[in-house]
């Protein structure tokens, strides 16, 4: 056996017997030889194990690559989470009590960070160096406002100001996924990307979407802002999981960065599913909605237009969209996959990452158990998707409603391009039909209605 295998066998040996100390010391003599690729992941890994997350971190930064990224955020958050134990959450220097009367003076500004004093605590966001709390407009900060605490304080939901004058660009709530990545695709390559970064420990794990935000800047040239905030806790006080607290919630980083960006519009990866269905599973008339005109009232009284450049495509649309496209190997949907892979075992990664063709566990815990839930989540888009994938044998209480032909969810529904104003909405038709067919008039869309 050559020398340097011998050292290899004695370190793992060390390793495998929880002697990590010894093991990492010995591994470290053999970074700059034949060894070198063995050596990296293993000191690492007994960094990680020995809860030395900042030598972990420190390490990483000297000898980064894909294998040892996922430790090394991993480390980040474990290190943000020991400090919130030691410390406690976060806190601005200027302590501030709740206002529920002048609501704009519970926002502020010091240094690059931007706080929220809300009923419950604070949270805050992490603004670009020369972002000015000063120079947004107040029709902002109240529209702010009331998608992050409207849930729970209606005050919120009651202002008036001077309108803000519409600007000049375009953003989308950008995630990294399936939806958002179709959105992206069918929007004018001009508009802006911004992702909202959760930075406090949790399930979540960052490292596939900035992967898809790598990817993306390297085949063209586009990067992706991102604004890390932890405003997903406000949840938490109300005895819910961590989440956004409502839908558009998910693009408030860009309403207060609206004026900022000189924006006009903001746009959302919504599909179909959420849109013309209800909760997936019934059919509605979205255009007439009040969700449709409360929200998009709101959104103009803020200088944005509110934008669903997907509103007619359904989640299988949006699949087959990224599948021709360039970015089809590195978009990704799952939230807990790491080392660019999806895990494999989640809701998402059995309706999006099955559909694109990527190996999952169709009985995993999850999976099983979200198929058998009743009412069944996404249920129009799970119904294709347990065909597409061939899995009815997985699921035979399910075989009545995927006996018929269900290749029409594939398409897109012309009636949505109404809800687009010109000149987006012209844009957004011909690039749809690169890449989808229009549903038949008279839409089965129209007729959904399960109960299950």
């Amino acid at each position: 056996m050559p020398l340097h295998a011998l050292r290899r066998w004695r370190i793992r040996r060390l390793y495998n017997q929880g002697n990590l100390e010894k093991a990492r010391r010995l591994a470290n003599h053999e970074i700059d030889g034949p060894n070198h690729g063995f050596a990296i992941p293993l000191i690492v890994r007994a960094l990680y194990n020995e809860e030395k997350w900042h030598e972990l971190v420190a390490f990483v930064k000297q000898y980064p690559g894909s294998d040892t990224d996922d430790y090394c955020s991993r480390a980040k958050r474990k290190i943000i989470q020991l400090r919130e134990l030691n410390e406690g959450p976060p806190m601005p220097n200027e302590k501030r009590d709740w206002d529920p009367k002048n609501l704009l003076s519970n926002w502020l500004q010091e240094r690059q960070r931007l706080w929220l004093r809300h009923p419950n605590g604070w949270v805050h966001w992490d603004m670009p160096d020369d972002f000015k709390l000063s120079e947004t407009h107040e029709a902002l900060l109240h529209l702010a406002l009331e998608v992050l605490l409207s849930p729970w304080v209606s005050e919120t939901k009651k202002w008036e100001r001077t309108p803000r004058k519409f600007g000049k660009n375009t953003a989308l709530s950008y995630s990294g996924g399936v939806d958002s990545t179709a959105a992206m695709i069918l929007m004018p390559e001009e508009t802006l990307l911004a992702y909202h970064e959760r930075n406090f420990t949790s399930m979540l794990n960052h490292s596939l979407p900035h992967s898809t935000f790598d990817a993306i800047e390297e085949r063209t040239g586009r990067t992706v802002l991102r604004i890390p905030s932890n405003h997903e806790k406000i949840r938490t006080h109300y005895g819910l999981k961590n989440g956004f607290s409502t839908a558009n919630a998910a693009s408030v980083h860009l309403i207060l960065l609206a004026d900022y960006l000189d924006l006009s519009g903001i746009a959302f990866g919504t599909p179909i599913d959420n849109t013309w269905l209800q909760k997936g599973s019934k059919y509605r008339d979205f255009e007439s909605s009040h969700y449709w005109e409360y929200w998009g009232s709101k959104f103009r009284i803020a200088g944005l237009k509110y934008i669903l450049p997907i509103n007619h495509i359904s989640e299988a649309g949006a699949i087959s969209i990224c599948k021709q496209s360039q970015f089809v190997d590195v978009v990704n949907s799952c939230l807990r996959g790491s080392d660019d892979r999806w895990c494999g075992k989640c809701w998402k990664c059995f309706h999006k990452n099955g559909p694109l063709g990527r190996k999952i566990t169709p009985r995993s815990k999850e999976i099983t158990t979200f198929l058998h839930d009743t009412p069944l989540r996404t249920a129009q888009h799970a119904l294709w998707a347990i065909k597409y994938l061939r899995l009815e044998d997985h699921v035979p209480h399910l075989k009545p409603y995927i006996e018929n032909d269900l290749s029409w969810w594939e398409k897109a529904y012309s009636p949505g391009l109404e809800l687009i104003d010109e000149p987006l909405r012209q844009h957004i038709r011909g690039k749809t039909e690169q890449y989808l067919q229009w549903m038949e008039n008279p839409f089965t869309l129209e007729t959904i209605h399960l109960e299950i």
